[in-house]
Order: structure tokens, then C-alpha cells, then sequence
């Protein structure tokens, strides 16, 4: 705006220092608030922030606490913001996904791809819009069958949230989507029923904004989903199904926002059974099989934290009873916060002994004679078995890395026994077993050899160097630590540790690592640095990349807070593992927000992004160009036939009726790579027809489709030809043939 200049008299020198000293109190005390807003940020958030933002980005499924009883199946697929990490899930970064200003940066987004014209020309307008403005919830999936599990006979009802308030905006939306598969096979009627093109039905409900769509491999009548409908509103969720997919989900995914999947093979699991030979149906894969009752999969939060996770359930399996731990209590001090945490569940006595009852039944009688002849050899040459080892340690088998050094701590459950047998092991291992004193600590050293080791079949086998190589052996060092033995690999490892100040519970440091507890049969966790600040940083790389797609400027993007400013924590959880329970065998990845913190900093999956954001508007361009660079062909092939046309109806003062009359070569002689032949029609007109298989394989959006160049004559220039075409849409039609 510009300020029209003013002439002011001159003030006295007192006047001007008032006035300057006024200001600069002015511009200090300024500076003083913003300093204290900067230095004050906070991370609260409320419940009816979090729900506006969901509102407008994506809310939480809905479906999956409607289930009908026959359900058989399930998948939830994240909407495209909450893919991108926007929409607020449970986790540190809720407050600023919640705040007013990136709802209103998301807003500005929206409005741009909806008037760019640049993104229009290139066809990917009716994209964008109904996934980043029109979709607002994750896309469900139900798979559902009365006769208890998938079969072809299977129907699928899918569920979604949109943004359109009515049955006219979405038949408006349906009419710009260029996808054969979301074509309505007529506009939806008043009550907002329809069905696809392809078949399946279709209900609109306005008041919730819901979207359904239902269909199975045959024909599906209407009645059959309204009475569906009417059935999600009265479904309890207390079929055994919804109770078990409810079960798993609560492991996988908390927020409603997450992906998720689940499938019920009770019965499949069955059929699979009785399709193993029977002298195998009761060994251990036999017995897995059988019991298997669902699996499910996802990428979700849980506890705050991010968790990747497939559960396959089969309860009582055999398998999970000698796999599942018995328990978990890491009650050692660590020196300092531990970089790193790996654990080992080792089979317990009572297991142990069962994996020996059904050894003949899980692997037949044969593989079973091989195990228990290896375990007397074990016997007879070191003086324990397996079974020993399971009486005098474990569970608990932790290996970790703090500020002093890597260790592995084993809890001993009968301590004097196993001091017992170590004369007799070192005795028959050609070693030593002795204990010391270093630093004020009792130190503990076994060594072992191997000479029946098979030397090198050389001249020196018998000589020298076999006896240097049965000298090389194993040394154990350890103390003892409450119910734990302490190993490192050197004693004066463990004098370090010794002197170190241990002051952190790994129980409880493990507990605030979303550690998975008495269920991990084989985990490892470690400290990510900043990921939180790295994921909202990513996020907004990402929205800076659309709104430049977009054609928008980046003032919204600017007025975003800071990471800072929302308190995020630095450090964080990356951590995997391998669980066993009596019921589920399970693997999972727990991360803060997105599994690829493991790779470092966001910069790569920015990277990755920003190229498929990119990918996502270069192809269906291309894909557009491509199409009227063929339809181009046609308009080509044309040229000639209008001037022969032309030339005809000067001299004869009608149009001839076809080809060979107008002098051309036939219909399919005038062809292309693309055109399989050009037409004379009545009245001038020349059909172009794209073929549909090799040698003249046009585009889907083409193939075996034409369009008629209709005569119109003018004045100054004599004949032209303008296009038409009930099969061909307008923009795929090449620039100089436009529909009139």
C-alpha cells in the first residue's frame, strides 16, 4: 500500500530523544514477549482440536465397530494424508498435525489443485481431488461369507467418508473420475443408490457422509444391501470373528487410522489339515495348520509409538508351548541408559521336557531317534544335557551395550549345581575353571578346548600344528549380579563395569522402550534420536513439494510452527522382534513414525516421496500424451482422404459414397501403427478406427474405438473438418481435431 508523503514541522532536540527513546522501549518490550512466546512452547492438545482435525483430514475407521456377523475378512487402508503422517494418530505429533494453521495450509492445498490449470492439462485434477480433498477416512474393506470363511461365493462391502454433502456433488465427482472401475453405470438416484459400471451397488448416506459400495462375483440385488445396512446398525460386534479381529487390532493399531488386515481361517485351516498325509498330520506342522485361526497385519500406534506387526493365531499350538516364554524379569542395573538391548528366551524346564515327550509325535519316530541319540552323546561327552542347561539358567538371556562396555547377563536359577559340574566340564573339555579376585570384585573364568576338532587332512595334521590348534579355546568370564551372571569377554570388561556408577533399572528402562515383555522370544531395542522432529520435517517437505505442484505459494507453508515449539521428545523407540504367546506367534517392528528410522534422518524417504508425488502426476501426464500422440496418427492418416474429398466435390458437386469412389485405396489399406483403417462415410464424413490388437495395438483408451471427421464449409477457406465421437473422450482427441 502505498503512504502519501507528509511534510511535519521540525520538533526540538528533547522532543526527538523522547520520541526515539520511546521507540526503542516500544521495539524492546516487543522483543521481550516474543522471546517469552518462543521460549514457552507447548505440546497440549485437546480432545476437540484432535477431532476437528480428523474431521477435516481423515477420521477414525468406522466400519470396523460394525461389522456383520458373517464377516470373514477385514483391511483398512490409511487415506492418503494419513499415510503421510497429517492426521493426528496417538502419538507426540498429534499437537501440530491439530493446529490451526496446517488445517488451514491443508485448506489452501485444496483449493489450488481444484483451480490449477496446469494440473488439469495434464489430466491429474480428478485424482488429487478425491484423494487429498475428498477423501476423509481410510478406505474398509469387508469380506463377507454365511458360510463361515472365503470362498468365491464371498461378498465384499466397502466403506468410506467423503467430503460431498450431497447425491449432486457426488454424481458430480463420479462424472469427473476417468478410472473404468469407478464409473457409475448411471447417476445416482434422489435416495443415493446406484451401481458401478462394472457392477457392484452402490448407497450414498448423506446424513453421515458414508459411502458404500457392495458386490460379489455374481450379481448382488438391491434389497440384499439395504438390509445389510440396516444390519451395520444394529451389529454388537459379538460374533467370535468381530471379537477376534477386535482382539488383534488392539495390538496392531489403536488409533482407527492405521493399515490393518485380518482374515479368518477357521475352517480353511482344517481343510488344509486333511490334505497331509496321514502318517504326517500330527507331527508339529500338521498341528500349526489345523489350529490356525486368523492372521492379521498392520502399521498403526499402540501405546504412543509406532508398530509394524503380522500375528498369526493358533491357539494351544504345540508349537507355542515350547516357544513362548514363562517369563521376563530383567531386575539388573545397566551403567547409564543402555544403548542397545537384545534378548533370548530360553526354554524353560517344564518345556524342555515336554519338547522330549512329543518328540516321536511332532517329528516321527525316526527324527526322534537321531535327537535323543545326539542329546546322550552330548551326556557322555561334556557331563549335561539340554535339559541341564534349562534347570540352571533362564529364561532371561540379555545381551546389551551401556557406557561401559557390551555385556551378557543369564538369570541362574540353580547357581550350585551348575558350580558343581564345572570341575567335571573343564575336566572333560581339556580346560580350566577358576575364580579371582580383580578390583575388589570375585571373577569367574572358564576355558575350554576342542581336540577332537578335525585337523586339516595335510602332512602337518599330525603334527604341530594340530596341537596349536586344539590350544585355541573358549574363555568365559563372569560375576554374579542378584539372580544374574554377568559375561564379557575379557575380565577387565568387567572391571569397568565394576567401577561404573549403575544407576538404571533395564527393567525399567525396557517398560519405556514399549518393550513387549514376557512375550519376546527374540528382541532387540535401541534409542532413535530425533525422530519425531525429523517426521514433521518430512511432512512438511512433503507439503512443500505438493504446493509447488499445486502452483501455490508457500506463505500458508510458512506460517507452520517450528518443531520446537511443540515440545517434541528426542529421543525415541526403534526396536524388533519375534514374540510367542500361548495363542499367537507374532513379528514386529515399533518405531516413533515411520518404520524407516532405522535408515537415519528423514532426507532419503523425503526423497522417496517428493519422487513419488512426482511419479503420481509425470504418469497419468504421460500416459495422456502418449494417447494423443496415437489419435494424432489418425488425424495424419486423414490429410489425405480430405483432400481427395474436396477435390471430388468441386468436380462432381456431391460426396462420393466411399472409398474407391473418391479414388483412395480401401478402408484398410489406409492404415498406421496405431490405425487399422480410414473410412469415406456419407456426406463427406471419414471415419479413423484404432485397432485393437498388433500390428496396429493402440492405447486401452483408443483401442478399437474411432472418431468421425464431420465436413463444414466455409466461405474464406473452402472445407474443413471438425471431430466427433461418442467413444473417445475430448482430451484424448488430438489438438487440431477438438469437438465442435
Amino acid at each position: 500500500m502505498n503512504t502519501p508523503l507528509r511534510f511535519t514541522p521540525r520538533r526540538s532536540i528533547s522532543g526527538r530523544l523522547a520520541s526515539r527513546r520511546w521507540m526503542i522501549a516500544t521495539v524492546l518490550t516487543a522483543g521481550l514477549a516474543i522471546s517469552a512466546c518462543h521460549r514457552e512452547p507447548s505440546n497440549t492438545v485437546d480432545a476437540a482440536a484432535i477431532q476437528r482435525a480428523q474431521a477435516e483430514l481423515s477420521q477414525p475407521a468406522w466400519l470396523r465397530n460394525h461389522l456383520p456377523n458373517s464377516t470373514v475378512a477385514y483391511l483398512r487402508i490409511p487415506s492418503p494424508w494419513g499415510m503421510l503422517g497429517a492426521v493426528p494418530n496417538g502419538r507426540p505429533l498429534d499437537a501440530a498435525m491439530a493446529s490451526e494453521q496446517h488445517l488451514k495450509a491443508v485448506a489452501a492445498l485444496r483449493e489450488a489443485i481444484a483451480k490449477d490449470k496446469v494440473l488439469a492439462d495434464a489430466g491429474v485434477t480428478p485424482y488429487l481431488l478425491p484423494l487429498l480433498a475428498d477423501l476423509r477416512s481410510p478406505v474398509e474393506v469387508a469380506l463377507i461369507d454365511p458360510i463361515g470363511f472365503m470362498s468365491p461365493g464371498s461378498h465384499a462391502l466397502i466403506s468410506l467418508r467423503i467430503a460431498q454433502k450431497t447425491v449432486a456433488e457426488l454424481n458430480a465427482r463420479f462424472s469427473q473420475l476417468e478410472a473404468a472401475g469407478l464409473k457409475l453405470a448411471a447417476p445416482l438416484d434422489d435416495k443415493g443408490d446406484g451401481k458401478l459400471a462394472s457392477g457392484p451397488l452402490v448407497h450414498f448416506d448423506t446424513a453421515s457422509g458414508r459411502l458404500f459400495v457392495f458386490g460379489g462375483k455374481d450379481e448382488v440385488p438391491p434389497a440384499q444391501l439395504a438390509n445389510l445396512l440396516e444390519e451395520l446398525q444394529k451389529t454388537k460386534n459379538d460374533s467370535d470373528n468381530a471379537k477376534a479381529l477386535a482382539a488383534q487390532e488392539l495390538k496392531i493399531d489403536q488409533s482407527g487410522q492405521g493399515l490393518f488386515g485380518w482374515f479368518a481361517l477357521r475352517g480353511v485351516g482344517g481343510i488344509a489339515a486333511s490334505s497331509i498325509p496321514t502318517d504326517k498330520a500330527g507331527t508339529l506342522p500338521g498341528d500349526i495348520t489345523a489350529k490356525t485361526e486368523s492372521i492379521a497385519f498392520g502399521a498403526g500406534t499402540v501405546d504412543g509409538h509406532g508398530r509394524m506387526q503380522l500375528i498369526v493365531h493358533a491357539p494351544q499350538a504345540r508349537l507355542l508351548s515350547y516357544l513362548a516364554p514363562k517369563q521376563f524379569k530383567a531386575d539388573f542395573n545397566t551403567a547409564g541408559q543402555p544403548r542397545w538391548v537384545m534378548n533370548l528366551a530360553l526354554p524353560s524346564v517344564e518345556q524342555a521336557d515336554l519338547i522330549e515327550h512329543n518328540l516321536s509325535l511332532d517329528f516321527g519316530a525316526e527324527n526322534a531317534a537321531s535327537v535323543r541319540k545326539a542329546s546322550a552323546d552330548m551326556q557322555q561327552k561334556l557331563g549335561f544335557s539340554m535339559a541341564d542347561l534349562s534347570k540352571w539358567f533362564g529364561p532371561e538371556l540379555v545381551i546389551f551395550q551401556d557406557e561401559a562396555g557390551t555385556y551378557t547377563a543369564v538369570r541362574s536359577n540353580d547357581r550350585k549345581a551348575f558350580y558343581a559340574a564345572l570341575p567335571e566340564l573343564s575336566k572333560r573339555m581339556h580346560g580350566s575353571y577358576a575364580t579371582q579376585s580383580l578390583d575388589g570384585m570375585t571373577v569367574h573364568a572358564l576355558t575350554v578346548t576342542t581336540p577332537d576338532m578335525p585337523a586339516p587332512d595335510d602332512k602337518l595334521s599330525s603334527g604341530a600344528l594340530k596341537t596349536l590348534m586344539t590350544r585355541l579355546g573358549t574363555h568365559l568370564y563372569w560375576v554374579e549380579d542378584g539372580d544374574y551372571l554377568i559375561f564379557a569377554q575379557l575380565p577387565q570388561m568387567l572391571a569397568d563395569r565394576h567401577a561404573a556408577k549403575l544407576d538404571t533399572n533395564i527393567g525399567t528402562w525396557l517398560s519405556a522402550q514399549a518393550w513387549q515383555g514376557q512375550q519376546n522370544l527374540l528382541a532387540f531395542t535401541t534409542v532413535s534420536r530425533d525422530a519425531q522432529r525429523n517426521a514433521y520435517y518430512t511432512y512438511l517437505q512433503l507439503l512443500q513439494a505438493l504446493n509447488d505442484l499445486s502452483g501455490q505459494q508457500a506463505g500458508d507453508l510458512m506460517a507452520l510452527p517450528a518443531a520446537y515449539s511443540f515440545k517434541l521428545p528426542s529421543q525415541g523407540v526403534l526396536g524388533a522382534s519375534l514374540g510367542a504367546s500361548s495363542d499367537d506367534l507374532s513379528l514386529s517392528i515399533t518405531y516413533e513414525q515411520q518404520p524407516f528410522e532405522a535408515l537415519g534422518s528423514g532426507g532419503a524417504m523425503t526423497t522417496v516421496a517428493v519422487m513419488a508425488i512426482g511419479a503420481a502426476v509425470a504418469i497419468p501426464a504421460y500416459e495422456d500424451y502418449t494417447v494423443r500422440s496415437q489419435a494424432n496418427e489418425g488425424l495424419t492418416l486423414a490429410e489425405g482422404v480430405k483432400v481427395a474429398l474436396s477435390s471430388y466435390r468441386e468436380s462432381k458437386g456431391r460426396w462420393p459414397k466411399d472409398n474407391a469412389q473418391a479414388g483412395l485405396d480401401a478402408p484398410g489399406e489406409i492404415s498406421g501403427q496405431y490405425v487399422d483403417r480410414v473410412a469415406v462415410q456419407p456426406e463427406g464424413a471419414i471415419e479413423v478406427h484404432f485397432g485393437p490388437t498388433l500390428p496396429h495395438g493402440a492405447n486401452a483408451r483408443l483401442s478399437d474405438k474411432s472418431f468421425t471427421l464431420v465436413p463444414k464449409h466455409n466461405s474464406a477457406d473452402g472445407w474443413s473438418w471438425s471431430c466427433k465421437s461418442d467413444e473417445i473422450a475430448d482430451k484424448d482427441l488430438p489438438k487440431g481435431c477438438k469437438q465442435p
